[in-house]
């Protein structure tokens, strides 16, 4: 599954053949352990920059844009070790695999999409969740910008009376609270710039319900930056960690479980403005945001049923 994006990104050092913004994959040739699931990589800005990481060898299992959790009914859905009270991190044969499933896509002057569904099935192969995921593309009004948007509402599989979405730190791993839409980024060649609505730096997002999260990196051919927004009325904490590796995502299970049933799905959403050059002030990636059209339309934020 590729996603082919409007508008496109311009192709370094070559006017013939233009890259999608956004590639899509499977993930179903992955290994058990990175638990197998679709996820977005490479993301690349209009200038070509690639703002995802996937397979790094400090975490294989980080892929990209993906929605990942490491504990849903007992099952690892994130990939690689599994925290324990007991133990600490430990790895076992539990890892989850998703499946995508009847995907569709649109295009359009100033849009494009994809949207389909997702089975989650534990390692013994028994369907847990069914999940509906949508993926825009937008053209944004300002240079050098783009946006995107990932929506998911994840409900119990038929069998399934009742999820219970899990976190590290829900056991006992303090601040390990990551869980849900993950953007894993590259490492820049400087220390990147994190700015939120609680302060600067990776601190004082790491916890916070911040509206919105920007992440300035120093690429290979310059500055460039992706502001992340939450869907109005329904801010999660922020996961974010700067040492070791680059990643943010808003956490589902962020300090108790998220309880999931027919009547109580869990949804999800990320939008993001993906910006050729720096931000360094909460007015600039405010000011791109606000144009995201997921986050300026009224009415809008929840696309997905």
């Amino acid at each position: 599954m590729a996603i082919h994006s409007t508008p496109s990104a311009a192709a370094p050092g070559s006017s013939d053949q233009v890259p999608p913004l956004v590639t899509h994959c499977t993930g179903l040739q992955l290994p058990a352990g990175s638990a197998p699931r679709p996820y977005l990589h490479p993301v690349l800005s209009l200038g070509g920059a690639t703002v995802t990481e996937a397979g790094p060898a400090d975490h294989p299992h980080h892929l990209g844009l993906s929605v990942a959790f490491s504990d849903v009914n007992g099952t690892n859905f994130w990939g690689g070790s599994t925290f324990t009270a007991a133990s600490g991190p430990v790895l076992l044969s539990n890892h989850g695999t998703q499946f995508p499933h009847d995907w569709r896509s649109s295009t359009g002057t100033d849009e494009a999409g994809e949207s389909g569904a997702v089975l989650w099935k534990s390692a013994s192969g028994d369907e847990l969740a069914a999940e509906e995921r949508h993926i825009q593309q937008f053209a944004h009004p300002e240079p050098g910008s783009w946006s995107l948007s990932l929506s998911s509402v994840i409900r119990p599989a038929a069998r399934v009376e009742r999820l219970a979405v899990s976190s590290s730190a829900v056991k006992g791993r303090a601040g390990a609270g990551y869980g849900g839409i993950f953007w894993r980024f590259p490492r820049g060649s400087d220390d990147p710039v994190v700015l939120s609505d609680a302060g600067t730096g990776a601190d004082a997002a790491h916890g916070s319900r911040s509206p919105w999260l920007s992440v300035t990196m120093r690429l290979e051919g310059g500055p460039v930056s992706v502001v992340l927004g939450q869907d109005p009325g329904h801010q999660l904490p922020w996961f974010i960690r700067t040492e070791g590796y680059l990643g943010a995502g808003p956490a589902a299970a962020w300090s108790e479980p998220a309880h999931v049933d027919a009547e109580t799905p869990l949804r999800l959403g990320l939008h993001a403005v993906i910006h050729d050059g720096a931000v360094t002030t909460p007015a600039r990636a405010l000011e791109l945001l606000h144009q995201h059209p997921r986050l300026s339309r009224p009415g809008a934020t929840d696309r997905t049923s």
